[in-house]
């Protein structure tokens, strides 16, 4: 999975810097950055950090953040991003950090649906957490986003995980196609239920549906909410 990003890292910086991926910017970015600066955390650990872009603003917003990214595609691109902050960056995954790494705050964007072990990586993420500590991540919304992306056409079922190797675009840059990325679709309930089984409560639950002036930026209207974000406790 690592390699999968590399070749993509700087198209995905550069729609993000260009303000073309409307959603990382106008409704992930706002979002996420809300959740943790809300819980006012000493420090943050950004699991699958991606291009740095949302360790950067928590950065500029005077957060302590270390940031772990296991594509060295993605990893380099980060570095470049995270050149004028105090970000710590490591090319790693969360089973290969540190133990005696705690955090209180830990977050993933769009990373948990692409895992193959989804248990082992809400545990993975539990040992770098204190207790009390809250983990937020978010993922496409599992009851909508096939009907919206159409990646498993006929053989899709909800309630039965399924996974593929996929290819996509982002609404604004038909052009550049990132491909070969994993994707598993699993219900909610096995989310939930892993969860727990990791030790998790589930503190909140946002499903991503911007504004109708945001909505008139993408050309057309969202039908449902098209992804998730999940706010859970260490306990």
């Amino acid at each position: 999975m690592p390699n999968r990003w590399c070749n993509s890292a700087k198209i995905r910086r550069e729609q993000i810097e260009s303000g073309t991926d409307l959603t990382f910017n106008l409704v992930f970015k706002p979002l996420i950055v809300s959740l943790i600066s809300n819980l006012s955390p000493r420090n943050v650990l950004e699991i699958g950090a991606g291009t740095g872009h949302l360790s950067k603003e928590l950065f500029n917003i005077g957060l302590s953040v270390t940031a772990i990214e296991p594509s060295k595609g993605m990893f380099e691109v980060a570095k470049e991003v995270l050149t004028t902050s105090n970000v710590k960056l490591i090319n790693c995954t969360s089973f290969e950090l540190e133990k005696d790494e705690i955090y209180e705050v830990a977050f993933s964007h769009l990373v948990a649906h692409v895992v193959d072990d989804l248990l082992g990586f809400f545990h993975s993420v539990g040992q770098h957490l204190k207790k009390g500590g809250h983990f937020i991540f978010s993922i496409p919304h599992p009851c909508f986003y096939n009907e919206y992306k159409g990646f498993f056409g006929n053989e899709y079922s909800y309630m039965t995980p399924m996974a593929k190797n996929v290819s996509f675009t982002i609404t604004k840059d038909a052009e550049n196609i990132i491909s070969g990325v994993p994707y598993h679709h699993r219900p909610l309930s096995e989310y939930i239920n892993k969860l727990v089984e990791s030790g998790f409560a589930i503190d909140g639950f946002d499903e991503t549906y911007p504004n109708e002036e945001i909505q008139e930026k993408y050309g057309t209207k969202w039908e449902t909410p098209r992804y998730c974000v999940f706010t859970c406790k260490k306990l």
